[in-house]
């Protein structure tokens, strides 16, 4: 049932578990899909920015990103589905993935083209992008983030902070710009595609506020 309902969501989640588990004992096969800017820049192996969303360091990283992707992901297909029918709204639900994994490279890429040493691997440039879309489309929505329960439209401005400050430090081994920079294309994403959907979050927030 909920393969019918969230058939890439669902196809997804089970090809990006499947092709992890099997790097987390092949190395070969990790090292060739992770996204590595230089050999992007110098080899031209440009199938790296879409790869390496397939693939985690770890099976927390893993069991985090798949948990987001299915319990929000799920949501936003069924809606894309509902508003610009079945085959068409799972393919912009596919389309908003695989920018959200591609656009979340920019930073990486610009920064890190000539550093071989520079890896990273994971989906969540992607899922950032799809869980900024959920939030946007339900405002007044709880959402746990950070492990706290707050608005929805809270969180939206809660992440951004976070992700901007936790980038500027530098303290953490994680690609937070990548997590900025797939959230933005998923608000792009909307505006380009549902701008209705945009008005609908300020009109939320502006009536909670005021």
């Amino acid at each position: 049932m909920m393969f019918q309902s969230s058939p890439v969501t669902m196809l997804l989640l089970a090809i990006t578990v499947f092709v992890s588990w099997s790097a987390f004992n092949r190395s070969e096969l990790f090292e060739k899909l992770l996204h590595n800017p230089y050999r992007i820049k110098h080899n031209k192996e440009y199938y790296r920015i879409l790869s390496h969303a397939l693939i985690h360091a770890d099976f927390l990283h893993l069991a985090f990103n798949m948990y987001a992707l299915y319990a929000f992901g799920k949501f936003l297909e069924i809606y894309f589905r509902l508003h610009w029918g079945m085959t068409l709204g799972s393919l912009l639900f596919l389309l908003l993935y695989v920018i959200g994994a591609t656009v979340a490279t920019i930073p990486s890429i610009k920064k890190h083209a000539d550093n071989y040493g520079y890896n990273s691997v994971g989906a969540s440039g992607a899922v950032s992008a799809v869980l900024i879309c959920y939030m946007v489309l339900n405002p007044t929505a709880q959402i746990l983030l950070l492990f706290i329960p707050m608005p929805a439209f809270i969180a939206v401005f809660v992440f951004f902070i976070f992700e901007h400050l936790m980038s500027r430090s530098g303290k953490t081994n994680i690609a937070h710009d990548a997590h900025i920079w797939g959230a933005l294309s998923g608000i792009t994403f909307l505006f380009l595609f549902h701008p209705q959907a945009l008005v609908n979050f300020i009109s939320a927030v502006r009536n909670m506020i005021f």
